[in-house]
């Protein structure tokens, strides 16, 4: 996928019809291993208990951190050199990020027994050092699937992510069920399958040895993406520090019963995450300039129309997917209105995304740096204040309000530095509404026969979400409006 500026009156509606058609079946595919992997989730809450959920819960939030750390925001780096200078650049790229990797994964295991103590771990236990070797060969994939992306390789995309998700989760499922019901297996699943995954992504993208006349190219992609590290780590600080607070405040049960709510709210952000990735060798691609600006900002209006059904429509069937991903001991029907301010989550996260990606574009790395950790810092804060007295919904919150914080920042900077048209006030009238719209239902009863109401309406969303997405991908089948 290389550079190019095309011209004409549908250039805009061609370009965005591709992000909404075959840019999107990157998040599709990936969506679909994500909901196959999270369809092994009830198996696994009946088979540990809530305790040991909760370990599994706090152990994911270590690998996210350690994840954040080992990527050193490459993947990024790697699809604009790809864009701007081609494969042999990207793959040079790609070798540094298996170097990194494995230095990551070596000084975070060697310390472990300082740092598992400042977390508040009792000890640096085998479930944490294989978080650690975990978190080290998922940043080498993610920064082989990034380059797999501009390549636009779908079958080998598809099978790493395969590994990585559905494979990976089946396998701990298998350990936890044959061998020990412990967290520890659990990871450990985890980590023989992203083992795989590695291997197979980095024997098809085939990173290139590094040679002294690459320092230019190793340097110039390192000042762009170290930036992005604080940034990366702030997110996930932003997805993780909740549950570190819930765990200190509330205890591991509760962790246990938060990460259920957060895992079902939170999958049109995780979609929305996926579809940037698929998106910015798109990006990177256009020319700088009012095109670039005109395609960023209807694919953004683009997504706030996608995100009002979707919000609306899983709130609706929130008490039957709790039901089905938790047995009783977790409570699942006091969970409902959590699960719903994590949805909504997305709202402001999007925005940020789509400031993030024009001062990406625009080589303004730094700018999302200062942004994230702004926002990182107001998730801690939020948490810390509204977790002690509201509990599971106060993380939910928190988390929201810190997305809000960092869409501002981003805002405000990109307004200077890579101008973006803003969205018309009756867009963002009906978003609000249907933000609203997505709490309140939170409150509906969930009496067998309102069951069945919920189950109608969240039906009807389907078709209101595929009407949307119809129209937007129609460009790209018909070469545009006048074509």
């Amino acid at each position: 996928m290389t550079r190019r500026g095309l011209t004409g009156p549908d250039t805009v509606d061609r370009a965005v019809g591709r992000l909404f058609g075959r840019d999107s079946v990157y998040m599709l595919v990936w969506g679909l291993q994500l909901f196959l992997a999270a369809a092994m989730t009830p198996f696994i809450t009946r088979v540990v208990g809530a305790g040991e959920f909760g370990e599994i819960a706090s152990a994911i939030a270590v690998m996210q951190v350690l994840f954040g750390l080992g990527g050193l925001g490459l993947q990024m780096a790697i699809q604009r050199s790809y864009a701007r200078s081609g494969a042999a650049d990207a793959r040079r790229l790609l070798t540094v990020s298996v170097l990194v990797g494995l230095l990551v994964t070596i000084t975070a295991d060697v310390t472990g027994p300082v740092w598992s103590g400042l977390l508040g771990f009792d000890a640096y236990s085998s479930t944490l050092r294989l978080a650690v070797a975990w978190a080290g060969a998922s940043a080498v994939t993610h920064a082989a699937l990034g380059l797999l992306r501009s390549q636009d390789r779908l079958p080998w995309f598809t099978c790493v992510g395969l590994l990585q998700s559905v494979v990976a989760e089946a396998m701990s499922l298998v350990l936890v069920v044959t061998v020990r019901p412990t967290a520890g297996m659990f990871v450990l699943g985890r980590v023989l399958a992203q083992t795989a995954a590695v291997a197979l992504a980095l024997s098809v993208t085939r990173p290139h040895r590094l040679a002294r006349r690459d320092r230019g190219l190793v340097l110039a992609g390192l000042a762009y993406a170290l930036p992005l590290v604080p940034a990366e780590l702030s997110a996930f600080v932003m997805n993780t520090a909740d549950r570190l607070i819930v765990r200190h405040e509330l205890g591991l049960p509760d962790v246990g019963r938060y990460q259920i709510a957060y895992n079902l709210g939170a999958v049109p952000t995780i979609l929305i995450t996926i579809l940037n990735v698929a998106w910015m060798p798109r990006i990177f691609a256009l020319a700088a300039g009012r095109q670039r600006a005109d395609v960023l900002a209807t694919s953004r209006n683009a997504l706030y129309r996608l995100l009002m059904p979707v919000m609306i429509g899983l709130s609706l069937g929130m008490p039957l997917l709790l039901r089905l991903w938790a047995p009783a001991a977790y409570r699942p029907d006091s969970l409902l209105l959590v699960a719903a301010w994590v949805i909504v989550q997305v709202v402001p996260y999007t925005a940020a995304l789509s400031a993030t990606r024009a001062l990406l574009a625009a080589g303004h790395s730094g700018a999302v740096a200062v942004a994230s950790v702004a926002g990182a810092v107001a998730n801690v804060v939020l948490n810390m204040l509204l977790v002690p007295g509201l509990h599971l919904l106060g993380a939910a919150v928190a988390t929201t309000g810190a997305y809000a914080v960092m869409h501002g920042i981003l805002l405000a900077r990109c307004r200077t530095l890579a101008p973006v048209p803003r969205p018309r006030k009756a867009l963002l009238a009906a978003l609000a509404l249907a933000v609203s719209a997505t709490l309140l239902v939170a409150e509906l009863p969930t009496s067998p026969a309102f069951l069945v109401v919920r189950s109608v309406l969240a039906a009807a969303t389907v078709g209101w979400f595929l009407f949307i997405l119809r129209q937007l991908s129609e460009p790209a089948r018909t070469g545009g409006r006048h074509g």
